[in-house]
C-alpha cells in the first residue's frame, strides 16, 4: 500500500472516529450539550491561537542566527498554525490535539515529536548532501600514499608493529570519510 492511501485511510478513520466520538457524547450528555462544548472549545482555541500565533511569529522574526533556535522557533510556529487549524475542523479529538499544539508545555513534546519524524523522513537526503558537500570543498582531500600489505619486514614497508600502533582503538570516536582516489 503507498503513502497516500496510508494517509486517506488514516484522515477517513480519524474522521469516523471524530463522528463515533460526538456521537457517543451527544447520547452520554444531550446534543445541546454537546454544542455548547464545541462551541467552548472552539472560542477557547481562537482566543489561544491568537494569542500563541503572536508570540511565536514575533519570536520567529526576532530569532537569532542560531540553527538550532531557528530550528526550534520554525517547528513552533509550524505547530501553532496545525494546532489553529486542528481547532477550526469540528470535533472534539481534533480540539484536543490543536489544543496540545497551542499551549506551550504540551508543545515541547509535541516539537520533538515533529522534529523527529522530519529528520527520518529527511535522512537519506541529508546524508547525500553531506556526500556532494565533501566532493566540492578542495580542504577534504588527504594528501597520502598507499602501502602495500605484502611488504612486511626489511623493505622499508609497513610492518606489523606499525600496523598495530596506528589501528584506532574501539572507543576512539574519529571518523574519516571519504573516498579513494587513484
Amino acid at each position: 500500500m503507498s503513502r497516500f492511501w496510508l494517509v486517506v485511510a488514516a484522515l477517513l478513520g480519524g474522521a469516523v472516529l471524530e463522528i463515533a466520538v460526538l456521537w457517543w457524547l451527544a447520547d452520554t450528555i444531550g446534543a445541546g450539550w454537546t454544542l455548547l462544548v464545541l462551541v467552548i472549545s472552539a472560542v477557547v482555541g481562537v482566543l489561544l491561537f491568537r494569542r500563541e500565533g503572536v508570540r511565536t511569529f514575533a519570536s520567529l522574526l526576532q530569532a537569532p542566527p542560531e540553527p538550532d533556535q531557528i530550528g526550534q522557533r520554525v517547528t513552533d510556529t509550524f505547530l501553532v498554525m496545525l494546532g489553529g487549524l486542528l481547532l477550526l475542523l469540528p470535533g472534539l479529538i481534533s480540539d484536543v490535539l490543536g489544543l496540545m499544539c497551542l499551549v506551550p508545555f504540551t508543545r515541547a513534546i509535541a516539537r520533538r515529536g515533529v522534529q523527529a519524524l522530519v529528520g527520518q523522513l529527511t535522512r537519506p537526503y541529508r546524508d547525500r548532501a553531506d556526500l556532494i558537500d565533501l566532493h566540492l570543498r578542495p580542504d577534504t582531500v588527504v594528501p597520502g600514499q598507499t602501502v602495500s600489505g605484502e611488504s612486511t619486514g626489511n623493505g622499508g614497508g609497513a610492518t606489523a608493529a606499525d600496523d598495530r600502533t596506528h589501528r584506532p582503538r574501539p572507543d576512539d570516536p574519529t571518523v574519516i570519510r571519504g573516498e579513494i582516489e587513484p
